[in-house]
C-alpha cells in the first residue's frame, strides 16, 4: 500500500454520499415549518406578553409614546414591540379562536416563519463563514439547519411571546463579528442597538475589548451609548418612564435565593449588578480569545451564562438566547477542529434542549455546566487557533 493511499481516512468514502445529503438541506425547511405549527393549540389565545408588546407597539406607531413605558410592567425594548405590532396588529388576532384554528392567516405565518427560520440558519451560517474567510460548505449549512431542527428553534420562537430572546443573540452575533474583523465603531453601534430589543442587550458590551488600542475603543464606546441610549430617549422625554421601578420577585431554585434566602425582591439596583458579573464574562472571553473567530458565539454565550447564573426568575424564555448560538457555534466548525473541539461544541449544543426538556428545576447545575464547558473550549480555542483565526 502506497504512502497516499495509507494515509487516507478511512471515514473518506462517505463524503460524497455527505456532499449529496447536503444538497437535500432545504427539506429541513417544512420540518421548521412543522414545529411552528406545533404551537397552535385549540382553545388558548396569544402568549400574555407577546399582546401586551403588540399594543404598546400600536402605541408607538401612533405617536402614544408617552403610554408605552407609563408603568413598571413594559420591560420590552421599542424594537420588540414594533416587531410585536408587525406581526400582529390587529386586535382580534389575539383572540383565542384566531391563535387557535379560526383563522387561516394564523396558520398560514407559523408555517411561513417556521420554514424561513430554518433557512436563515443555514443562510446565515454561509455568511457566518464567509466573513470569517471559511469555505463554503454544503454540509456545514446542513449541520446549522439540522441544528435548528433538533433544538426546536421555530417552535421556541413562537413559545413565550418574547422575540428579543432571539433577536438580541443575532445582533450579539453580528456585532462580535464586525469586533473580531476590525470594524469595532460598527460593533459598538450593533451591540448598543440590541437594547432596543430588550435593555440586556447592553450586556455584550466588553466583547469591544477585542479592539483594545485607546482610539478605536473610545470610537467603539462611543457608537455603543449612542445606540443603546437612542432607543429609549424619546421615551424618557415624555417624563413617564417606569421601566426602572420593577421588581421581580426571587424564585426558589435560583442561586439568588440560595446565597440570599431572606430576599423577595430583585430590584434594578440587583439587576445591575447581575449585569455588571454578566459584563465581566464578556470581558474575560474578549481578553482570552482575542480576534479568534469563535469570540463571534462564544463571548455571547458566557454573558448568557453569567446573566442566568444571578437571575431571580429564570424562567424559560431566558434559555432561547442559547439555541440562537448553538447554531452559530456548529456555523464555525471546520475540517482542522479537533475531537475535543468537537465535542465540547456538541456538548453546549445539547444544553438548551436538556434543559428546556428535562430539568427545568436544575437551572443552577445546568449553569455551572455550561460555565465549565465554555472554560474548556476557551483552553481548546487558545491551543488550537493562531490568535487572527
Amino acid at each position: 500500500m502506497s504512502e497516499t493511499s495509507a494515509a487516507v481516512h478511512p471515514l473518506s468514502g462517505l463524503i460524497p454520499l455527505l456532499h449529496r445529503l447536503a444538497r437535500l438541506r432545504w427539506l429541513l425547511c417544512p420540518v421548521g415549518a412543522v414545529e411552528a405549527y406545533a404551537q397552535i393549540r385549540p382553545g388558548t389565545g396569544q402568549p400574555y406578553d407577546l399582546i401586551r408588546f403588540s399594543e404598546a407597539g400600536g402605541w408607538i406607531v401612533t405617536g402614544r409614546l408617552g403610554d408605552v413605558y407609563a408603568t413598571s410592567f413594559m420591560q420590552g425594548g421599542p424594537l420588540e414591540l414594533l416587531a410585536s405590532w408587525a406581526l400582529f396588529p390587529f386586535p382580534h388576532q389575539h383572540e383565542a379562536g384566531y391563535a387557535a384554528v379560526g383563522q387561516q392567516g394564523q396558520i398560514w405565518l407559523r408555517l411561513v416563519t417556521g420554514a424561513a427560520l430554518v433557512a436563515v440558519c443555514m443562510l446565515g451560517a454561509r455568511r457566518l463563514r464567509t466573513l470569517h474567510r471559511l469555505p463554503r460548505s454544503q454540509p456545514l449549512e446542513l449541520l446549522a439547519g439540522l441544528t435548528a431542527v433538533l433544538l426546536a428553534v421555530p417552535y421556541y420562537f413562537w413559545a413565550e411571546g418574547h422575540l428579543s430572546q432571539f433577536a438580541v443573540p443575532v445582533m450579539w452575533v453580528a456585532g462580535a463579528s464586525l469586533a473580531v474583523r476590525g470594524r469595532t465603531t460598527a460593533a459598538g453601534l450593533v451591540i448598543g442597538l440590541s437594547a432596543g430589543w430588550q435593555s440586556w442587550g447592553v450586556l455584550a458590551a466588553g466583547l469591544l475589548l477585542v479592539d483594545r488600542r485607546p482610539g478605536p475603543l473610545l470610537r467603539a464606546v462611543a457608537a455603543f451609548v449612542v445606540g443603546a441610549l437612542s432607543c429609549y430617549l424619546p421615551f424618557v422625554v415624555t417624563g413617564r418612564f417606569e421601566m426602572f421601578a420593577l421588581a421581580w420577585p426571587v424564585r426558589q431554585l435560583t442561586l439568588v435565593h440560595t446565597l440570599l434566602p431572606q430576599l423577595t425582591e430583585f430590584g434594578w439596583p440587583y439587576r445591575f449588578l447581575q449585569g455588571l458579573v454578566a459584563g465581566l464574562a464578556g470581558v474575560a472571553v474578549a481578553l482570552v480569545l482575542g480576534r479568534r473567530r469563535d469570540l463571534v458565539w462564544l463571548g455571547p454565550l458566557a454573558v448568557v451564562t453569567a446573566r442566568l447564573l444571578l437571575d431571580p426568575v429564570l424562567l424559560p424564555n431566558y434559555w432561547y438566547p442559547l439555541l440562537v448560538l448553538a447554531v452559530a457555534g456548529v456555523s464555525l466548525l471546520h475540517p482542522g477542529c479537533s475531537p475535543w473541539r468537537l465535542g465540547l461544541v456538541a456538548l453546549l449544543c445539547c444544553v438548551p434542549h436538556v434543559q428546556n426538556r428535562y430539568v427545568q428545576d436544575l437551572g443552577v447545575t445546568t449553569i455551572g455546566v455550561t460555565s465549565a464547558l465554555i472554560t474548556a473550549l476557551l483552553v481548546v480555542l487558545r491551543r488550537e487557533e493562531p490568535a487572527d483565526a
